[in-house]
C-alpha cells in the first residue's frame, strides 16, 4: 500500500470514529438534558380525604412528616381554594361547572417532588407515604415517569458505549505497543497521528453540523462537555498512532 493510500484510509477511519463518537456525545447529552427537565417537572400529588380548613396544626404536622420521608426534595401544600383558582385559570369552563355544585368540592392536597433516586422505585415510595394519612387519591403522570426513566437508561447506555469505545482504542494502542518489535519511523508516526487527528476533527464537525438544527429547541439542546470532545479528538489521534505501530510490524 502506498503512503498516500495509507494516509487516506487512516483519515477516513478516524473521521468515522470521530463522527460516531461525537454523535454518541450529542445523543447522551440531549437524553440527559431532557431527562433532567422532565425530572424537574415531575410531581406526586397526594389528595386529602377531607379539606380541614381549620386544622392548620394537623396539616403542618403532616407536611413535616412528608418532608422527613426519605428521598423527598420538596413539599408544597395546595389548599382547596388555591386548587379552584388554578382550575379557573387553566380550564374556565370546567371551573364554572364545578361552581354549580355550590361549595368548593375540590380537595386539599400536598404536591411532592421526589428525589431522582426515588423514581426507579416510586411504588415503594408511595407505599411509605400512604401510611402517613388517609389519602383520597395519589396521582402522578405515569407517561412522564416512564419517559424520563427510559431517557435515563438511554443516557447510561450511551455513556457505556462511549467508555467501551475509548477503552477499545486504548487497549488496541497498548497491545500494539507491547507487541511491537521495532519502532516505526518517527516521521511516519507523526504524519499518521496528525492525519488521524484531522480526520477525527472532520468527523466531529460533520456530526455538529447535523445536530445544529436542534438548537431551536432550547429544552433539548446542549453542547457535549469540552473535556469529552477533547478526549475524543485525542483518541482519534491515538488511533492513527496505533495504526502506525501496526504498519511497522506488517
Amino acid at each position: 500500500m502506498g503512503a498516500k493510500a495509507r494516509v487516506a484510509w487512516v483519515f477516513v477511519l478516524a473521521a468515522a470514529a470521530g463522527l460516531a463518537g461525537e454523535t454518541l456525545l450529542f445523543a447522551e447529552r440531549h437524553c440527559s438534558r431532557l431527562e433532567a427537565a422532565l425530572r424537574e417537572d415531575f410531581r406526586v400529588v397526594l389528595f386529602l380525604s377531607s379539606s380541614p380548613r381549620s386544622e392548620e396544626g394537623r396539616l403542618k404536622i403532616l407536611e413535616e412528616k412528608l418532608r422527613a420521608q426519605p428521598e423527598v426534595l420538596e413539599v408544597r401544600f395546595i389548599s382547596a381554594d388555591e386548587a379552584l383558582a388554578v382550575l379557573k385559570r387553566n380550564d374556565p369552563e370546567l371551573a364554572e361547572s364545578v361552581a354549580l355544585v355550590g361549595d368548593n368540592p375540590l380537595p386539599a392536597a400536598f404536591e411532592v417532588r421526589p428525589a431522582p433516586e426515588a423514581l426507579t422505585h416510586l411504588g415503594f415510595w408511595l407505599d411509605g407515604a400512604r401510611r402517613l394519612a388517609d389519602w383520597s387519591d395519589m396521582r402522578y403522570k405515569s407517561a412522564q415517569l416512564h419517559a424520563l426513566l427510559r431517557l435515563r437508561f438511554y443516557a447510561h447506555l450511551l455513556r457505556t458505549a462511549l467508555s467501551a469505545l475509548l477503552c477499545l482504542i486504548s487497549g488496541l494502542a497498548l497491545a500494539l505497543l507491547a507487541t511491537a518489535s521495532r519502532a516505526p519511523a518517527a516521521g511516519r508516526t507523526r504524519a499518521l497521528t496528525a492525519w488521524a487527528g484531522l480526520g477525527g476533527a472532520c468527523g466531529m464537525a460533520f456530526a455538529v453540523l447535523i445536530a445544529l438544527p436542534l438548537r431551536r429547541d432550547e429544552l433539548l439542546w446542549a453542547w457535549p462537555p469540552l473535556s469529552a470532545q477533547a478526549a475524543l479528538l485525542a483518541f482519534c489521534a491515538c488511533l492513527g498512532w496505533s495504526l502506525s505501530l501496526w504498519r511497522a510490524e506488517s
